[in-house]
């Protein structure tokens, strides 16, 4: 019988029930593991938010945990406590960090991890960085990206002189900037258009091949419009021979209208 990640549980492990255990990743990177019901181990999706990171997905991470997934959940350098100075690079690194933190024997016992069993996932500029890591051959058993937005095209349209791809982007990295340390509109702009090309994720029609890999999409998003960020990213997808789930959603950005849906669709998959 499918779970009901909607509603608490009946019942509870009196000797491993559901927790919260913070981490402090390298001694800089902030974070929470949501562990499931159970002496496990447990599936784990590790949750990626975006930029700045204004939504952290938790109640997403609830859901799955009733599921019996566990979620971890992480703020990547000098963003929202964690130490250090922010940038696109950066939290890419900080992932690579987590990812081999989770391998350790220790720090997944602790935490009724399934080392064989982990995925990733990421909405927004967390979306982009799933889709790197999944090109990257990054070792997670499947990718989702949630919403996904495109760093280094949004570089190419703005390289290209594209009208308003400068501004757009200069608006959005510019009210993004409050929970940041050490990172300036500019900055940003500067690092996305310098790795624009390293940072390509449709230069390789065999990047994502073979591999297991969920696109949500928000079909009303106005941050990073599908037709421009996500709709590439799907035609890649289609093309290759792996397990491809494609899911559109009428919402916006954020998923602010389809939580419960969001959080469904990615328990169906990894689940499946």
């Amino acid at each position: 019988m499918k779970n009901d990640i909607t509603s608490d549980p009946s019942s509870v492990d009196s000797i491993f029930p559901p927790e919260m255990h913070p981490v402090f990743i390298e001694g800089r990177i902030l974070g929470l593991v949501y562990v499931a019901d159970g002496k496990g181990p447990h599936e784990t999706v590790v949750l990626l938010h975006g930029f700045p990171g204004n939504e952290k997905n938790q109640d997403i991470a609830h859901m799955l945990r009733r599921g019996g997934v566990n979620v971890v959940i992480f703020h990547y350098s000098g963003s929202w406590g964690s130490r250090g100075t922010y940038s696109f690079g950066q939290a890419y690194r900080d992932l690579q960090a987590v990812r081999l933190a989770i391998e350790d024997a220790a720090f997944a016992q602790e935490h009724r991890i399934d080392r064989n069993k982990v995925f990733l996932a990421g909405h927004s500029v967390g979306g982009f960085l799933t889709l790197l890591a999944a090109r990257d051959e990054m070792g997670f058993q499947g990718f989702a990206a949630l919403a996904p937005y495109n760093l280094s095209l949004q570089a190419k349209r703005i390289e290209a002189g594209e009208e308003d791809a400068r501004s757009e982007t200069f608006c959005l990295f510019s009210g993004g900037l409050n929970p940041l340390n050490g990172a300036t509109a500019e900055s940003l702009i500067a690092e996305i258009i310098e790795n624009r090309q390293e940072w390509d994720l449709l230069g390789d029609d065999n990047s994502y091949s073979g591999k297991k890999m969920l696109l949500v999409i928000a079909s009303s998003d106005t941050v990073a419009p599908p037709s421009t960020h996500q709709f590439p990213v799907a035609e890649m997808m289609r093309r290759f021979q792996g397990q491809e789930t494609l899911v559109s959603l009428p919402c916006s950005h954020d998923f602010s209208e389809k939580r419960v849906a969001l959080a469904e669709t990615l328990y169906d998959w990894i689940k499946s």
